[in-house]
């Protein structure tokens, strides 16, 4: 079994941009590629229970994931939008109930299937834009610490503290 996040992950400097983001959309911790990072579909954990990172850096901080979200929002209804004006356009006679429906739940399904990735992928971006500070990862650390052993395991495949010494 592999090792917990540790100094070593810390001294190793941060992932490449390219991973982070990769993290994000895959709902797994930027920071060290963990995952259970959700209680529940809409509720996420205050810390990445594998390396300790806390995702709501500061008040407000999922704000990012709001406009994230309502980015693939419009960019889910814009394509409709544009086959519907071009549809009118060769049928004038045509219907607006059936679009105007499909919209409607494009509308409404679209934000709700993809608001946990919304918030791993803002929870990426901020790490790419701010670097964690000292203090950041002594609590990330600290956190660990206070809880019972047994991450969810990360990308390389390690698993919380199993097979590590007392």
């Amino acid at each position: 079994m592999g090792q917990p996040f540790g100094v070593e992950d810390v001294l190793k400097g941060r992932p490449a941009p390219r991973t982070l983001l990769r993290r994000g959309i895959s709902k797994r911790c930027p920071r060290c590629g963990g995952g259970g990072l959700f209680a529940g579909y809409f509720r996420m954990r205050e810390r990445c229970p594998t390396c300790g990172y806390q995702f709501e850096r500061e008040p407000g901080f999922f704000v990012g994931a709001w406009f994230i979200n309502f980015g693939i929002a419009e960019g889910l209804l814009f394509p409709i939008v544009m086959l519907f004006g071009w549809w009118k356009n060769v049928h004038p006679d045509a219907g607006v109930l059936g679009p105007a429906i499909l919209g409607a739940a494009i509308a409404i399904v679209g934000p709700i299937v993809f608001y946990p990735f919304s918030k791993t992928i803002w929870s990426a971006f901020d790490l790419m834009m701010v670097p964690l500070e000292v203090s950041e990862i002594v609590a990330a650390a600290d956190a660990l610490d206070d809880e019972p052993a047994g991450g969810r395991g990360r990308e390389d495949g390690a698993v919380g503290d199993e097979g590590s010494e007392p």
